[in-house]
């Protein structure tokens, strides 16, 4: 019964991570309006706009309907569309001469609808440009909100333009963070008790733990920066979050160094164990409270909530969530391994003193 339980958490972290990769990388997006081939229309032109889709089926649907969106008033419908092929669709708009509202550049999305592929839109997709001596007339623009958009109830991940395929690093990136300040704050925990009892056990425990906290958040500075590649246009941006990130783990890799440079003694443990208590209170400033000071490109700062409706959709979370369990159950798992590894070459090293 108790060989069951010390394994019931290591099975579940298992099945929970197969879960995720799996369902994380084989779960298709929706389909969504990768770009447009103008960036700019000046008003009262027709122009045929040529839309770039992903995932989309184009060819199977005949009820498209396209339009350019200005807010949530002023609409403008296509005239007529031209169907290329399953990802590419033409559509063709009478843009009036002036503006509904006093601006002279708008900046228009495009929403494109049909039945089989549901709701796409692009946004901010180009600019509208008036004439200098422009009147405001709001009558050739819809003035009423768009109806009856077809929902694609399918089991998929949404589409987020910048973010596209690389969206399912969020199963990764993400985790790899919860999962370390979790082991960092379990960490702490262990840290008060050999405070407090002057166990020397709990040292292994606490350097376990401080390892595996470290390699994670290496993980997660490399899943992070590969991820910023693609959708900043650059590994390292000097991003608020990541440089907080950065001096968090230099903060762990002191605890190393500062272990390292003292033998073996009562001593040595509590000062770590203080150490560690330090750094885990100094990380939630850094990670979870400068960055919302700060202009950041991260969700969850510069003001903006961590995750909302934006980041993360029902289907996102069924995946999200347990990756966040499944991280974490696996992180002790590790430390629960070098701990024990610890534990046994005390034991030889106090046998061959004996």
């Amino acid at each position: 019964m108790k060989l069951i339980k010390q394994k019931t958490y290591k099975i579940l972290a298992v099945i929970i991570l197969l879960y995720v990769i799996g369902f994380g990388m084989l779960v298709p997006l929706r389909p969504g309006i990768m770009k447009i081939d103008i960036f700019r229309a000046e008003m009262g032109n027709t122009v045929t706009i040529l839309i770039e889709a992903y995932n989309s089926t184009f060819t199977k649907s005949e009820d498209h309907r396209i339009w350019m969106r200005l807010n949530n008033e002023h609409f403008l419908k296509a005239n007529s569309f031209e169907v290329v092929n399953n990802r590419q669709l033409k559509a063709t708009f009478d843009i009036p001469e002036n503006p509904p509202f006093d601006q002279r550049i708008i900046p228009a999305s495009i929403i494109l609808d049909n039945s089989f592929d549901g709701t796409m839109v692009l946004p901010d997709a180009l600019s509208l440009v008036g004439d200098e001596n422009y009147t405001v007339q709001a009558e050739p623009w819809l003035l009423q909100p768009i109806s009856d958009l077809n929902m694609r109830w399918a089991y998929a991940f949404p589409w987020r333009n910048i973010l596209e395929e690389t969206i399912r690093n969020t199963y990764f990136h993400v985790p790899l963070w919860f999962g370390m300040v979790l082991i960092f704050l379990l960490s702490a925990v262990y840290s008060v008790k050999l405070i407090r009892t002057d166990n020397s056990i709990y040292e292994s425990r606490i350097f376990s733990l401080n390892l595996i906290g470290t390699v994670y958040g290496l993980l997660g500075i490399f899943t992070g920066a590969v991820w910023a590649r693609y959708t900043w246009g650059a590994y390292w941006s000097g991003d608020i979050k990541q440089d907080m990130a950065a001096i968090c783990l230099l903060i762990f890799f002191a605890y190393f160094l500062l272990r390292s440079s003292m033998p073996e003694s009562k001593k040595r443990d509590r000062i770590t164990a203080a150490y560690t208590i330090f750094a885990f209170v100094a990380i939630i400033p850094l990670l979870y409270i400068i960055p919302r000071m700060q202009p950041s490109l991260h969700p969850g700062s510069g003001g903006n909530p961590g995750f909302g409706g934006e980041d993360l959709d029902n289907t996102m979370r069924t995946i999200f969530y347990p990756a966040v369990i499944g991280w974490t159950i696996f992180a002790y798992w590790l430390s629960d391994i070098i701990f024990r590894i610890k534990e046994i070459d005390k034991k030889l090293k106090d046998r061959v003193y004996e």
